[in-house]
């Protein structure tokens, strides 16, 4: 058996994309079923409910010594216990290629596209005898959309609009009307607890000799988290400790400005203050480099 997942923390495209590369994995017959790292959060649970799609299963057995495929990842510090030590046969990812290192050869399809739901549809494409259901191209959709923010991250690539339109014509939806509700889903931060509020999108990495995680909450104004800061910063005190890490950032982003505000947690060696950062809504293509870049890597 094949254990199919996505990164710790899963977002939707994590998500999404596992669920329909587990049923490609079955197509050619290897016995895959797919896994999921964490809690679903309400935009996923939005696209699920409108692809009348169950939620993976919550990884819980071992994964030493088995067969494993990873999707929208490729750090192993955001993965599973023991995947050092699994057997890694499959890899799509549009990430930069993480501290993954693999025993054998593998299967794998890394493109720098907007989001992982755009390659997994390139590959479906090409697949002989293979017909992508109604069902799996609201996930593939609503994954593009969700990690393009709507097209609106400097992320998006014309492979993304493409696949977006092929994706919207299979699936049958108003394209205006989806887009509206699924970003909706994505900046609704009500019920969610400030620790879960913090842990809804954050990634591990290792940058040098740093161990940091970098978090992002996406709203619709800044004003909708304003009153929450003061929770979230000591939040990110404990995690430090409990994590062990270097530091912990949060990326506070307002999709109606796109400008992010960056949060530091204290003892950290980039900045003592709050930065206030315009044009910045991509932790991958914007968040990242620019720490790497004021940590001297």
């Amino acid at each position: 058996m094949i254990s199919v997942f996505g990164h710790l923390n899963p977002d939707s495209d994590s998500i999404c994309s596992t669920i329909v590369v587990t049923d490609w994995l079955n197509f050619l017959n290897k016995n895959a079923v797919a896994y999921r790292l964490g809690e679903i959060n309400p935009e996923t649970q939005f696209l699920l409910t409108e692809a009348n799609q169950q939620p993976p299963a919550l990884l819980t057995h071992s994964i030493e010594g088995q067969d494993v495929w990873l999707v929208d990842f490729s750090e192993l510090e955001q993965g599973p216990a023991g995947l050092d030590k699994s057997n890694v046969i499959g890899l799509i990812d549009h990430h930069r290629l993480g501290s993954l290192v693999t025993a054998e050869p593998l299967d794998a399809w890394i493109r720098k596209v907007g989001c992982c739901g755009t390659l997994v549809f390139d590959i479906l494409s090409k697949q002989s005898g293979y017909t992508l259901s109604s069902s799996h191209a609201i996930l593939l959709l609503g994954a593009i959309l969700s990690d393009t923010v709507g097209f609106q991250s400097p992320t998006t690539t014309e492979q993304d609009r493409l696949a977006a339109e092929a994706l919207t014509t299979i699936s049958g939806v108003n394209l205006a009307d989806f887009t509206l509700k699924l970003l909706n889903a994505k900046t609704d931060i009500s019920g969610l607890t400030i620790e879960r509020l913090l842990q809804k999108d954050e990634k591990n990495y290792t940058i040098g000799s740093n161990k940091v995680i970098l978090a992002q909450i996406e709203v619709s104004n800044f004003a909708a988290v304003e009153d929450k800061i003061t929770q979230l910063k000591a939040e990110m005190e404990k995690r430090v400790i409990t994590d062990a890490l270097d530091f912990y950032v949060l990326m506070v982003t307002s999709l109606s400005t796109s400008q992010s505000q960056i949060y530091f947690s204290d003892h950290n060696p980039v900045s003592k203050v709050t930065l206030t950062m315009d044009n910045m809504i991509s932790r991958k293509k914007q968040l990242l480099p620019w720490l790497t870049q004021a940590l001297g890597q």
